[in-house]
């Protein structure tokens, strides 16, 4: 069992009713905390996005989104790394047609930009070309599903594919996931409750190696909510999915934070803890489930230490729960004036009530727990709490819009989560 005493400390955090000031009274009787270390893992945060779209790739991106220009805006908003995720169907490697021609479908290459990518890489920016593989339903109210394929390093990725999403109703979001691990792939389950029926999973499997918990299209929306609780569902279950999000911005020049279904680049943000800024080490830190999003400017860090302070884990990591003593979390509430709350998730074992089956969109009912929540403002924010790790259960943390979700919500952090064995 996870204690539910905790202690804040930070800018910006305040009590959230009674609850916070009853638990003051407990916290009194609570060890004091011990200097907390270092985080041993080696690496720094690099901010990047996974799901970008360029012109003379995909089409419906306004002409003007070439590499080079995604190059320059994503470098002046900060951003380490971009993955280019164009579309499939060869359609979207035409721009100048938004209509589906038979002739085109399939005709490649899927990694249009590869080489141009590469050149306009440095040490201190890294683009990267992967795909999105775009299957749909013949009558376009049923779910098929989007595959991120992201570029993992060394020969088993294949850059010679060519995946096949057409005839509309022959592909399904299950084969079209078996297509992207075939290749080599590193698998993104992208928007799978979109808004537009079609772009939404079928789930007609679940070999994914991570979920979009946040697309861009209506900033922080309910759509994003339940992609969050399908990823704390497979938490639950066993599975270890990485938590990641994309702006899946289609036009380099509309700024943030973004307009009705047309996101900006970055917008959100997905940030990966890793060694240094190369696509292998990348992608050992998105493998190794080192990561957070957000829209805030800053990851939300989540930590694990033992009684004396030592470091244990990180998220994505796991730790000993019998050593396990003390979490902290770390991050930054945006200047907004959006009611948030800060809130600190136990995802229990085989507690799921999973609704999700082929054909179907609807959202499973996380085994999940609030541990403790309060309402913040704009600063820096730190939680340090003690912890006791009861083995298979899992802890996150997000600052997310307070009461019910509905759409268009900014100054959300998510991040990862460690799990106790």
């Amino acid at each position: 069992m996870v204690w539910l005493s905790f202690i804040t400390l930070g800018v910006g955090c305040k009590d959230a009713g009674d609850g916070p000031a009853r638990q003051r009274e407990a916290d009194s009787a609570l060890p004091m905390v011990p200097q907390l270390a270092t985080r041993a893992a080696p690496g720094r945060w690099f901010a990047g996005d996974l799901h970008v779209h360029a012109t003379g790739a995909s089409n419906d991106t306004g002409g003007d989104s070439h590499p080079a220009e995604i190059m320059r805006v994503a470098r002046a908003r900060d951003l380490d790394f971009i993955v280019l995720t164009d579309h499939s169907n060869s359609t979207g490697s035409d721009p100048d047609t938004l209509d589906e021609d038979p002739d085109l479908f399939n005709q490649g290459p899927e990694f249009t930009h590869w080489d141009e990518a590469a050149e306009l890489s440095n040490t201190s920016f890294l683009m990267m070309v992967g795909n999105e593989i775009s299957p749909v339903s013949e009558d376009m109210r049923e779910p098929t599903g989007h595959i991120g394929c992201l570029p993992r390093p060394g020969p088993t990725f294949r850059r010679d594919i060519e995946f096949s999403d057409r005839p509309r109703g022959q592909v399904t979001g299950g084969e079209a996931l078996a297509q992207a691990r075939e290749a080599g792939c590193y698998t993104v389950l992208n928007h799978p409750f979109g808004i537009a029926p079609w772009i939404a999973y079928d789930w007609t499997s679940r070999d994914y190696d991570a979920i979009e918990v946040w697309n861009g299209g209506l900033n922080f929306d309910v759509a994003d909510e339940d992609a969050l609780k399908a990823w704390a569902c497979d938490l639950s279950l066993g599975g270890r999915p990485a938590l990641v999000g994309g702006s899946d911005n289609h036009r380099v020049h509309i700024e943030p934070p973004g307009q009705l279904l047309d996101p900006a680049l970055g917008e959100p943000t997905t940030w990966i803890w890793a060694e240094a800024l190369e696509q292998a080490s990348l992608m050992s830190g998105l493998q190794g489930g080192h990561t957070s999003v957000s829209d805030t400017g800053t990851p939300l860090e989540l930590d694990i230490f033992d009684q004396d302070g030592a470091w244990l884990a990180m998220q994505g990591d796991s730790f000993d729960g019998t050593r396990g003593r003390w979490l902290r979390l770390r991050g930054e509430a945006a200047n907004t004036s959006e009611p948030r709350s800060l809130v600190i998730y136990e995802i229990i074992p085989d507690t799921c009530q999973d609704a999700r089956e082929p054909g179907r969109i609807i959202a499973p009912m996380p085994g999940w727990r609030v541990l403790y929540e309060e309402s913040v403002t704009t600063g820096d924010i730190e939680v340090i709490r003690p912890i006791r790790g009861q083995r298979g259960h899992a802890i996150f943390g997000g600052i997310i819009p307070t009461g019910a979700v509905s759409s268009q919500h900014l100054g959300v952090s998510l991040s990862g989560a460690v799990y106790a064995e």
